[in-house]
């Protein structure tokens, strides 16, 4: 072999090693700093860089009272990333020929109201079927009362549809849920083993379960809230969230289960390309949700990925595909759902092109609209809402509890002192604003809406940095 060849191998190697050694330290750097700052008692982290395993480490406690480290096998719950497996077991029994995506569920669940006759098994997997979640009704799905598929489906056709089916996107729990009661029916197996036998073993992931605190589950983390700025202990009459958020698991086991998707190791490649489709509403319209994942770009990237949120625990995990980059996060704490957050700073790390500060003015920008952004971001960090600029029900959502240290948190950072609108498009009839909004300490990137009144609607804090 020519000495000259290997030499410069050698050399890209050792470079990359440097890099990547590099990249590690800044990703330790920002999540200890993201822990320090919101409170979070424990994290775990993977990255996976072109196929590789690039880091994966724990940080701070799995368990506060006993001072247990958080380590890489860690586990924690996923909360609502379950959707992804839930959705890809779908997948599994579709190329067995036992589920069709376009079958109403009735073929699959006895005892479904006249009201569901147009869901089909596509509208449950894309939070289209317009059948209420059982989280916004409240009462009545505790894990203590453990309903069996009849009682679940009795509990929910007392209420009608929030919508025609497959007109508009409402997520929906429910539908989760009653795709793991078709998962048993089609398999004739419950939806544990059917997971623990297609998937989990399959893939590898020995450190992935089912969340119920009855099992004793191995170095599994202990969750936490935020209950006036001071940790607490989550609550624990938790709701039956099934198949739509009940796994939990480790960094590790979500690494195995993002090397599943970077090859035919689980599904047929025509099979990841339906998952990753988004959806096409009855409008003709696509939104951009899939089976179990977000299908969107973000800031020019190609991203797929979920996040995840239980009592007690936050989930992410992004997979930004033009760059083979995927990013899982898991910490402890529910308040705030800062997996997400961590997340996305960390693929920033990877990826610098898809910082708050690359993001450029939209030219032509309107200045009145701006304005009014700007004064109800003040307004917001000063808790002092109009009339004039809010709805009530955004009044009101602004003035709970959590919302207010929110506030707070953010007017930490100093005044406005640079507002400018980045971007704008029309999501479900709404038109949607996002600015890039300059503090003395931080960037931040919000994102807002207008009823025909011309009152903001929404304010959502997207990204900081």
């Amino acid at each position: 072999m020519n000495s000259k060849f290997v030499r410069l191998n050698l050399a890209l190697f050792f470079t990359l090693v440097f890099v990547f050694s590099v990249k590690a330290d800044e990703v330790d750097k920002l999540v200890r700093a993201m822990m320090q700052e919101r409170q979070i008692p424990g994290a775990a982290v993977a990255v996976v860089k072109n196929g590789k395993i690039v880091k994966k480490q724990g940080y701070g406690l799995a368990n506060v009272e006993l001072d247990v480290p958080a380590t890489a096998d860690t586990v924690f719950e996923i909360g609502s990333v379950t959707k992804q497996m839930t959705g890809a077991a779908i997948m599994l029994l579709v190329e067995d020929g036992k589920i069709s995506l376009d079958e109403k569920i009735s073929k699959y669940l006895p005892g479904t109201p006249d009201a569901w006759k147009n869901v089909s098994v596509r509208n449950l997997l894309t939070h289209t079927s317009g059948i209420k979640s059982y989280t916004a009704i409240g009462v009545g799905f505790e894990l203590s009362k453990h309903l069996k598929r009849d009682e679940f489906i009795k509990a929910l056709a007392a209420y009608p549809l929030d919508f025609e089916t497959g007109s508009r996107y409402s997520y929906s729990n429910s539908g989760y849920n009653l795709l793991g009661f078709i998962i048993e029916a089609a398999s004739e197996k419950s939806y544990w083993d059917f997971m623990r036998e297609r998937i989990f073993q399959k893939l590898g992931m020995t450190q992935t379960f089912d969340r119920d605190p009855k099992y004793i589950v191995k170095r599994r983390a202990t969750g936490y809230e935020l209950e006036n700025n001071s940790l607490i202990g989550r609550d624990y009459d938790l709701t039956d969230v099934f198949s739509a958020g009940a796994i939990v698991s480790t960094v590790g086991d979500l690494a195995k289960w993002d090397a599943a998707w970077r090859n035919d190791t689980l599904l047929k490649k025509e099979s990841k390309a339906l998952v990753w489709t988004p959806f096409v509403l009855n409008d003709g319209k696509p939104y951009p949700y899939g089976f179990g994942w977000s299908v969107t770009d973000f800031r020019e990237h190609k991203l797929i990925g979920h996040s995840g949120s239980t009592a007690g625990f936050s989930a992410q995990i992004l997979r930004f595909t033009d760059d083979d980059l995927s990013v899982v996060v898991l910490v402890n704490l529910g308040t705030g759902a800062h997996a997400g957050t961590i997340a996305r700073g960390i693929a920033k790390v990877y990826i610098p092109s898809i910082s708050i500060k690359e993001i450029k003015g939209r030219s032509g920008s309107n200045s009145e609209l701006s304005q009014k952004f700007a004064d109800g971001l003040r307004g917001r960090m000063e808790e002092k809402f109009s009339t004039d600029l809010f709805t009530d029900d955004l009044i009101k959502s602004l003035s709970t509890k959590r919302a207010k240290a929110e506030s707070q948190r953010i007017a930490s950072f100093g005044e406005v002192k640079g507002f400018m609108l980045v971007g704008e498009e029309t999501l479900n009839g709404v038109k949607i604003y996002r600015s890039r909004v300059e503090t003395a300490k931080r960037l931040f990137l919000w994102r807002f809406a207008v009823n025909g009144e011309g009152k903001i609607t929404e304010m959502t804090l997207e990204d900081e940095e």
